[in-house]
């Protein structure tokens, strides 16, 4: 009997260690040292009690050798016992280990998820790591008159059509087609030359007296008290309208009537009675111009002063002229006249012989607001369709010019 009470005394013993052993150390804190060393000072009050309980096999009672051997069984039960809790690991000199499955389901500070801190979660938002909210800056600025295309305006658009100038053009138009224009075209009984005004004169309305060379008939047109509103004095062949004509051709300029003159001969009557109406044109003689001794059509191009003018564009678009035809109708001597720009004046220069000139060695001039017009080149030293072409130019460009002014 005695020994079974010894013998379950060393399995309580046992069990009582082995639970000390099993104790959870992970949760760990910085009083844990103290907290272990009260579990084995208990643990060793408990094994000595517990050997001290056990008799002697053979007379029953404690002696002192028996003394002896459980002193030396407390002692090492109890070393053992501090030497598991030494080797438990601890939240200050062991790292995490993962976590591993406990009966009882508790979580430790091993398998539970550490609270965050600045070092192991993701930082909050700031301006540094996150998109900034939008701003003037970084996101569209709304449509402005700044940023945005501009609406259409007068300045940057074609404007449309408006009632006003769509009736002005069709009360011109209208105008043109009742005009009364005097034509005189001294080539016109010349088969050689194709009468050139007469061509253009086709595609413009109007009434037309047209009287080709007779000189006598166009100075009794003239004189005959019809309100003219285009006079064309065509004078390209050598019989030359001069004297009393200019007088009348100014008298009739002066009560409001267009004019286009072509004129190469100029320089032969510059101080005659055309001379009142070149003062009042604003232009001058510059010089006489003469074919050059060797032909070379390169050397009779022209240039337009100004591109855009009405007089190369309406109604037909012509090309400025880089040389003279092929075969010429005047390659010798005295082939036109050059003009120039006085001071003061309104006048301009539309063709010159020179790249860039406006005011100077003029061979198509115009003034008196467009309403007269001096071309002092020979039309049949050019091509035919285009000389046509601005024949029918100069007539709409001074017909209206002329109906623009009239009150």
């Amino acid at each position: 009997m005695k020994r079974h009470v010894r013998t379950l005394g060393i399995i309580v013993l046992v069990i009582l260690v082995t639970l000390a052993c099993q104790i959870p150390t992970g949760l760990s804190t910085p009083d844990s040292n103290t907290v272990n060393t009260q579990i084995a000072l208990a643990l060793t009050q408990t094994a000595l009690s517990s050997v001290q309980l056990l008799p002697s096999a053979t007379t029953g009672v404690l002696n002192q050798d028996q003394n002896l051997i459980n002193t030396q069984v407390a002692m090492a039960l109890t070393q053992t016992a501090l030497f598991n809790l030494q080797a438990s690991p601890t939240a200050t000199n062991t790292p995490p280990q993962p976590a591993s499955p406990n009966t009882l389901g508790l979580p430790t500070a091993t398998d539970t998820q550490a609270p965050p801190t600045a070092t192991d979660t993701q930082a909050p938002p700031t301006a540094t790591n996150t998109q900034a909210p939008p701003t003037a800056t970084n996101t569209q600025a709304p449509p402005t008159a700044t940023n945005t295309q501009a609406p259409p305006t007068a300045t940057n658009t074609q404007a449309p059509p408006t009632a006003t100038s769509t009736q002005e053009q069709q009360d011109i138009d209208a105008l043109i087609d009742s005009s009364n224009i005097l034509i005189y075209e001294d080539v016109a009984e010349d088969f050689t030359f194709i009468p050139y005004v007469k061509r253009a004169l086709a595609s413009v309305g109007g009434h037309h007296q047209y009287v080709g060379d007779a000189m006598g008939t166009f100075m009794n047109k003239l004189d005959s008290g019809t309100q003219w509103d285009l006079i064309i004095v065509a004078a390209e062949l050598r019989t030359a309208i001069s004297g009393d004509y200019w007088t009348v051709i100014k008298d009739k300029v002066d009560d409001g009537a267009a004019l286009v003159s072509e004129i190469w001969y100029l320089d032969s009557i510059n101080d005659g009675k055309i001379a009142p109406l070149m003062r009042e044109c604003g232009v001058k003689l510059q010089r006489d111009w003469q074919a050059k001794a060797t032909y070379n059509r390169l050397d009779y191009g022209m240039y337009w002063a100004d591109p855009s003018s009405p007089v190369f564009n309406t109604p037909n678009r012509v090309e400025r002229f880089g040389a003279s035809l092929t075969v010429p109708a005047w390659k010798f001597g005295d082939i036109g006249d050059l003009l120039e720009v006085t001071d003061g004046s309104k006048a301009q220069i539309l063709a010159s012989l020179t790249q860039g000139q406006d005011s100077a060695y003029g061979l198509l001039s115009s003034c008196m607001d467009g309403q007269v017009l001096f071309q002092t080149f020979s039309s049949h030293n050019y091509p035919t369709n285009d000389m046509i072409a601005l024949w029918e130019n100069y007539i709409i460009f001074t017909l209206t010019n002329h109906f623009q002014a009239t009150p």
